[in-house]
């Protein structure tokens, strides 16, 4: 009997048994298809996590963190501005640089009508809303002649016009920064980035916060360069201004974007790889699961298989019939997994807004694996049909 004789007879079996077949691939089914949903979400969110990284990655902040031998030389180096306006020109003035995003902060009790509330307070420079591309939910943005005549209006994030205004829109509206009336002009919408955080935060002019707070400088600085190519020099001269200009040693430096990639790309990647072998281990209990059925089905088909003895057949051709069986029974799991699999990556990444990508890879590996689940366990209940003495079956009720 051909290999083709042996899978006819396979499916012929699970023809007349298809509830049992069907609960019997179940476990093989559900593991197919977690294996490829898990893998294709991790992809895709790795994949979103690179391309949001490196969508700004010609951008990049300097921190302030005097070294010792800043301290040495001067014990006072944490005292005054960190970085000031005359800093803000000299690094905009730097050829690789393309715009210079500049904050400063306070957190600061405000009044909205007879409300009293704690909020992070910014002052920020014209480019800070561009450089990472904020856009309005409602209202309108700061405009320039805001920035250069600090005139006395703010934008909100959305989780602080949330929190002032539940019930109305926030845009129209005046607050209170200290003794200063504040108008709103506009609600930022909640950013997507990776790389931004939503916080409840009241972002006006720098100019008008320095009115209101009596101070000079920024805390805060990001650059950003022309292309990818030039950020490594924007950002080494930018440095290098920044220590001459505040006769420091090694007190200003950025970190490498590169940096988070690699970390959240190892992390995505280890989740990935422990959910996956988690859903990995229902196609082992799925291959139990065979196995149990076929050491079943070779019971109730003992005297089929004494009447095939009889009749010349043998010990390899038993053997071979059944594991064809078992073979046909989890690849056909398999192959409804990766359809059921498929379906659901395709609405999962519609829902979630999220690009997922079916992996060949890892259908190919499921359908070999099925396939090896087949063989590993269809082992037992073919060698065992195998062995059964005919005369013994023949005689089996």
């Amino acid at each position: 009997m051909n290999i083709i004789e042996n899978i006819k007879m396979a499916f012929s079996s699970i023809a007349s048994q298809k509830t049992r077949a069907l609960l019997t691939t179940l476990g093989i089914i559900i593991g197919v298809a977690a294996v490829i949903i898990v893998v294709a979400i991790g992809q895709g969110a790795e994949q979103k996590l690179k391309a949001q990284i490196i969508g700004v990655e010609n951008i990049r902040q300097i921190y302030f963190e005097p070294s010792e031998l800043d301290y040495e030389e001067n014990p006072s180096v944490w005292y005054g501005a960190q970085f000031t306006e005359r800093d803000i020109e000299a690094i905009q003035q730097l050829p690789n640089v393309q715009a210079v995003e500049a904050s400063a902060y306070d957190y600061r009790s405000i009044m909205a009508g007879d409300e009293q509330y704690e909020t992070e307070v910014y002052g920020i420079n014209i480019h800070y809303l561009d450089l990472y591309g904020h856009m309005a939910a409602e209202g309108e943005l700061l405009k320039p002649i805001d920035f250069i005549a600090g005139t006395r209006k703010a934008v909100l994030s959305s989780q602080l016009a949330e929190s002032l205004f539940p019930y109305e829109s926030a845009v129209g509206q005046t607050i209170k920064v200290g003794a200063y009336p504040i108008d709103i002009v506009g609600v930022l919408a909640p950013s997507e980035s990776i790389l931004s955080y939503d916080f409840e935060q009241l972002l006006m002019p720098h100019e008008t916060w320095k009115q209101i707070f009596f101070r000079e400088g920024f805390s805060a600085v990001s650059i950003q360069s022309e292309t990818v190519q030039d950020v490594e020099m924007a950002v080494s001269e930018a440095i290098f201004t920044l220590n001459e200009n505040h006769e420091t040693i090694d007190a200003y430096q950025s970190h490498d974007a590169s940096q988070f990639i690699e970390a959240d790309t190892s992390i995505t990647q280890m989740l990935t790889l422990i959910i996956g072998g988690i859903a990995g281990i229902s196609l082992l209990v799925g291959g139990i699961g065979v196995m149990n059925i076929m050491l079943v089905s070779v019971t109730e088909r003992t005297r089929e298989i004494g009447i095939r003895k009889s009749m010349g057949a043998t010990r390899g051709q038993i053997l071979f019939q059944f594991l064809i069986e078992s073979i046909v029974l989890t690849v056909l799991g398999g192959l409804i997994g990766i359809l059921l699999g498929a379906l659901m990556v395709y609405l999962i990444g519609n829902g979630f807004e999220l690009e997922v990508n079916l992996s060949l890879t890892v259908i190919l590996i499921a359908a070999l694996f099925s396939l090896a689940v087949g063989i590993v366990f269809g082992l037992l209940p073919a060698n065992k049909a195998a062995k059964l003495d005919p005369v013994d079956s023949l005689r089996y009720e």
